[in-house]
């Protein structure tokens, strides 16, 4: 990858670009708390709650492959800045919604813009970064994805007992505002300024990409599997399996879900000087154990230890392959490759969190997932490490 580096600070491109990122992560994060509290409130049964997690992952697999399309077509930011617009207005509008079908609906849409922001801008940090901080930048815009994960859990926790849930909808739609700060704050790539409007062959990327695309399938595919069939259900299995309260449970996976933070930042430490491959396997490997223990968990304190560990461990490997991807692959079709990847990520998503209602067993679910997350990862062996020599 030529390094397309424009006039903005580490800082300035990591912050402007994190704080999208928060909020997606944020959105995506919250509507598990969304289901554990309006299917409380209303009653709503299993599979209610998985047609609306379906709705959603299946707007989030469409936008990842539309969106990194059309920011190889049109350019990097302009389409992140459309993405956080389309997810951020339409979640002020949950809030007026009560009919499980009605937020069905609306989840898909706002599924399209959560599912597009994450492969363009993972292509665009990159992209912007200098080769030999080109990996650790990105697994530190990853690292976002954390706090907006305690963002959600703190607004489960704190914001919807206190103002209400339609009252915090309609305030997180303020975050739409955010896309004033990136028209600002984020240059687009000089490489993708001089391609755009030029027609995208995705004949040419398979055609010239096939063992790379394949192979970065399988392992996005695997590690979104996983955690999203863990995540989506993680404040239900809490409260119903654990034996805590709604809001008890909701404060125990704020407090695993802290444990990202030095996840993501031992990752980023790491990948750049040991390589993306050995640190991507050593941490699904690490996903899959702790994922084991946490599913035989009884004691509060295992359930808070070992959910902390999955928590560390997998979502270090989500900021390894997010680095990773955009670099195996030719600029002008980069973002199309990353969003087709993240796509394979949204049907592990999609079928993921449907593992546990038809295994009927969290703890089956779980071996499922590790097992999963093992051979996926293996996938990696198949594609080149592309860690900057010195």
């Amino acid at each position: 990858m030529r390094n397309t580096m424009r006039n903005i600070s580490r800082l300035r491109l990591l912050t402007a670009s994190g704080f999208g990122w928060m909020f997606d992560a944020m959105d995506v994060i919250l509507l598990s708390y969304i289901i554990a509290f309006l299917g409380s409130l209303f009653k709503w049964d299993p599979i209610t709650k998985t047609i609306i997690i379906l709705a959603n992952n299946v707007g989030m697999l469409t936008g990842a492959f539309l969106f990194g399309y059309l920011a190889d077509v049109y350019g990097r930011r302009k389409i992140f800045m459309t993405t956080l617009a389309i997810y951020s207005i339409l979640t002020g509008l949950q809030g007026l919604v009560k009919d499980p079908y009605e937020l069905a609906l609306l989840r898909f849409f706002i599924g399209l813009g959560l599912g597009g922001e994450l492969p363009v801008v993972a292509t665009l940090v990159s992209e912007l970064s200098e080769p030999e901080k080109r990996g650790e930048n990105v697994v530190i815009l990853e690292s976002f994805w954390a706090y907006g994960s305690i963002l959600a859990a703190s607004v489960a926790r704190f914001l919807i007992p206190f103002i209400g849930f339609t009252n915090t909808m309609l305030l997180l739609a303020l975050t739409a505002l955010y896309v004033l700060v990136m028209r600002r704050g984020v240059p687009e790539p000089l490489e993708t300024i001089n391609r755009v409007n030029e027609k995208i062959s995705v004949k040419t990327l398979f055609r010239e990409e096939r063992r790379k695309i394949f192979a970065s399938w399988i392992m996005w595919f695997s590690i979104a599997f996983g955690y999203y069939g863990v995540v989506m259900w993680l404040p239900d299995v809490v409260y119903s399996m654990k034996g805590f309260t709604i809001i008890k449970s909701f404060e125990y996976v704020l407090y695993m879900s802290l444990a990202q933070i030095p996840g993501y930042f031992s990752a980023a430490y790491l990948v750049e000087r040991i390589g993306r491959r050995p640190v991507f396997l050593t941490y699904m490997f690490g996903s899959a154990v702790s994922g084991v223990l946490f599913a035989y968990s009884q004691a509060p304190e295992q359930v808070l230890l070992y959910g902390a560990l999955l928590n560390f461990f997998n979502l270090g490997a989500w900021g390894v392959i997010y680095a990773y991807t955009p670099e195996l692959f030719r600029a002008e079709y980069r973002a199309t490759a990353t969003g087709s990847s993240g796509s394979m990520a949204r049907i592990g998503m999609i079928i993921g969190p449907m593992i546990p209602g038809i295994s009927g067993s969290f703890v089956v679910s779980l071996l499922i997932f590790g097992a999963v997350w093992i051979f996926g990862s293996l996938a990696i062996l198949m594609t080149p490490e592309t860690r900057v020599r010195r």
